[in-house]
């Protein structure tokens, strides 16, 4: 089965293990990921202003490649990636201004054969056809529970894993839909589908400092450390995440945290598709394991018998 994947900028240069441990885990699953023809960044953010709308004409030109290219549905790993195309597509389905305008900018648009050369212009209306999805979304309501399960190679142990979601996954909830935001499921129905045991924990939906990473580094560095506390203190082997700032932040950070609050000892931090290839039986030096500044490796280990991860 093919299904159209946007990686996005960031799994190319800074977090290939998220895009090739997506990619591996989907081959056990017998599905080939496409990416669209061409595509470019979505913006990484929503336009923050009603009365600027060209901020959509990335990411619904990616949409309408997908379209073009024959595919209904787009999933996407990256949690920003997913906010813009998902909030992009409904509000070029429920505005007929924004319709009008950024499909009026797209008509014109020109797009080059890359071998070819060949130039094809005059596209037709994009009219929001193509299904924004999450991988997590994906795996939940289309793939399924039994299937992954009975995918599974390796036995995980009941790893205690705290599942982060972060900002961009669930809100805002009339335009994302994936799950109830203040209670919120699929993250944990996920970890208990491929063996772990999720962990409870205040902070899972708080923010990591996002942007702040940039602008202010210790405030990013503070926010960081409630959430890799939080799960710490619930008992927690390991925190769980999709978007590749929240992993830099929690991941790449805690040299700087654990100079700064003396009490944190350190906590890996995973992609969750690192952990479904794992449990799908993809070789452990495809991961990517030595991409973390805080290694992850003490969590995987090659059993006598059956792989097992403890």
């Amino acid at each position: 089965m093919r299904l159209h994947y946007y990686p996005g900028c960031t799994l190319k240069e800074k977090t290939t293990n998220l895009d090739l441990s997506t990619r591996e885990a989907m081959k056990r699953l017998d599905i080939e990921l496409v990416e669209p023809d061409g595509w470019t960044c979505c913006g990484a953010e929503y336009p923050l202003t009603e009365e600027k709308i060209i901020g959509l004409a990335a990411p619904i030109r990616v949409l309408r490649q997908v379209r073009d290219e024959g595919g209904d549905i787009l999933v996407t790993t990256c949690s920003f990636c997913y906010a813009v195309f998902k909030r992009a597509n409904k509000a070029l389905r429920d505005d007929p201004i924004k319709h009008k305008r950024v499909n009026a900018f797209l008509h014109d648009d020109i797009k080059i054969d890359r071998w070819t050369k060949e130039k094809t212009t005059g596209f037709e209306d994009y009219n929001g056809e193509v299904r924004v999805l999450h991988l997590l979304e994906y795996l939940r309501d289309v793939v399924g529970r039994q299937k992954i399960r009975s995918g599974l190679k390796r036995d995980l142990r009941g790893l205690k894993v705290a599942p982060y979601y972060g900002c961009r996954l669930l809100r805002p909830q009339d335009e994302i839909g994936m799950d109830e935001p203040d209670d919120p499921h699929i993250f944990e129905e996920f970890l208990e589908t491929i063996g772990c045991a999720p962990v409870d924990y205040p902070f899972k939906q708080e923010c990591c400092g996002s942007y702040l990473s940039v602008s202010l580094p210790a405030a990013a560095t503070e926010a960081s450390y409630r959430v890799l506390r939080s799960a710490k203190m619930e008992g927690a082997e390991a925190v769980a995440v999709s978007c590749p700032l929240c992993f830099y932040n929690m991941d790449h950070r805690q040299e700087l945290i654990r100079e700064r609050f003396l009490d944190f000892p350190g906590l890996p931090v995973l992609f969750f598709t690192q952990l479904l290839a794992w449990g799908l039986g993809v070789e452990k030096s495809i991961l990517g394991l030595d991409q973390h500044a805080v290694s992850p490796a003490s969590l995987f280990r090659e059993g006598s018998g059956p792989e097992v991860i403890l």
